[in-house]
């Protein structure tokens, strides 16, 4: 029988001033930042495109 109660951390890469590093190596500040920050989805951006262009046309 397998024990699987251990686990195996994973560790988190983010892009953090122009290099990919590590997010535990981050300073308080930067980890703050990190935490503070919106997932991009697809969906979503192509949803706000559709009312960017809706925008630019009541515009016009």
């Amino acid at each position: 029988m397998i024990n699987n109660t251990q686990r195996t951390p994973c560790e988190i890469f983010s892009r953090s001033m122009g290099f990919i590093r590590p997010v535990s190596n981050f300073n308080i500040g930067k980890y703050s930042e990190f935490c503070e920050r919106k997932t991009f989805t697809e969906v979503n951006s192509l949803s706000a495109g559709q009312r960017h262009s809706d925008l630019l046309k009541r515009a016009a």
